[in-house]
């Protein structure tokens, strides 16, 4: 058992393990110090009930209460497939930017078998585009790039959303998030989305995926709102 110094974080492990880390240290430093398999292996973590990025800085997890439980999260864990489909549907939405002009995205959360996303954009999608859309998925999967989480306080936020062209997260961030003095966002390669994540440390986790249907649906489900599409896929770690 180690003691926290005035620079240092407490962590304590499921088995009772305490261990003092620098609070710049990741739960991905955790896992690298316990061995590189488990490093390889690592999804993402929880800490006080919550689920977060296996790269998220220690001190930004760490409560008042010490010693600040973590444990690690791997492909075995039930929690970590809703991290996986979550950045799929990240890796989804970026290969339809990719692929079609003039694309403005709302939201993709998970669902109970996979994920969505909901897109306005004019080309109409239908089942034909399916194979193309999970053939660029797998262009990017392959890049096996990171997800990097950075935040933004209200008015830089809104900003880099109008510099890109997102005018529905533009309207989310001045009604939905009013309430919020910063948002953070998440970026791989050129796509970059607000998003509270977690998310899985690369695209390279995800070993399988598929695009399962397409349907319509409005923003925010306010069928006197703007229509858009809503993509459905899933995905899992591994083919079987």
């Amino acid at each position: 058992m180690s003691t926290a110094s005035a620079d240092n974080d407490q962590i304590q492990l499921p088995d009772g393990t305490v261990n003092s880390l620098p609070f710049d240290s990741t739960p991905m430093d955790v896992a690298l110090g316990i061995s590189e398999g488990l490093a390889r292996s690592v999804i993402a973590a929880e800490t006080g009930g919550r689920i977060v990025d296996a790269v998220r800085p220690l001190g930004e997890l760490a409560e008042d209460a010490q010693p600040v439980p973590l444990k690690l999260l791997t492909a075995r864990d039930a929690e970590a497939l809703g991290v996986l489909r979550h950045s799929a549907a990240h890796v989804m939405a970026r290969a339809v930017m990719r692929l079609y002009d003039g694309v403005s995205l709302a939201f993709g959360p998970t669902t109970e078998g996979g994920f969505y996303y909901d897109f306005d954009l004019e080309h109409k999608i239908s089942e034909e585009d399916f194979p193309a859309i999970e053939a660029e998925m797998k262009k990017i999967i392959k890049d096996k790039e990171p997800f990097e989480r950075f935040i933004l306080d209200r008015d830089e936020a809104r900003k880099l959303c109008d510099d890109i062209n997102k005018d529905l997260i533009v309207e989310h961030i001045d009604t939905g998030l009013a309430d919020q003095s910063t948002v953070s966002f998440y970026r791989q390669g050129e796509f970059v989305d607000l998003c509270r994540g977690p998310h899985i440390p690369t695209a390279g986790k995800i070993k399988a995926i598929k695009m399962m249907s397409v349907a319509g649906s409005h923003w925010k489900g306010d069928t006197s709102g703007r229509q858009l599409q809503r993509l459905y896929g899933t995905a899992f770690f591994d083919k079987k």
